[in-house]
């Protein structure tokens, strides 16, 4: 189920959606909370980190909401219902395998 969102993800008009909002929100973000560092050519490997993050974080938002808008617009599951399900059968496994180990130390 995760392929089918990753798919989706991965649609030309998301991706390209995705960038082309993350290069207009990054832009502006980047001015507002490095500008400063830009401007005093006090520009460091960490805080290029911080940059390229900082164009990360709006990239991974839009494409996640249009994900989930197609999602939700042909029937198919959400991420988070996805990783919900996930969460709860590894937690059944990994309770049954704690279950076994301490019974087998009895």
């Amino acid at each position: 189920m995760m392929n089918v969102w990753f798919e989706i993800a991965l649609q030309r008009d998301i991706w390209t959606r995705a960038i082309k909002i993350a290069l207009v929100v990054g832009s502006v973000l980047m001015l507002i909370n490095h500008g400063d560092v830009m401007l005093s050519s006090g520009l460091t490997p960490a805080a290029l980190i911080k940059i390229t993050l900082t164009y990360f974080v709006p990239y991974c938002v839009s494409t996640y909401s249009s994900v989930e808008a197609v999602c939700a617009a042909e029937n198919k599951p959400s991420i988070n219902k996805i990783i919900g399900e996930l969460l709860i059968s590894k937690g059944h496994e990994l309770a049954h395998c704690i279950t076994a180990i301490l019974k087998s130390k009895a």
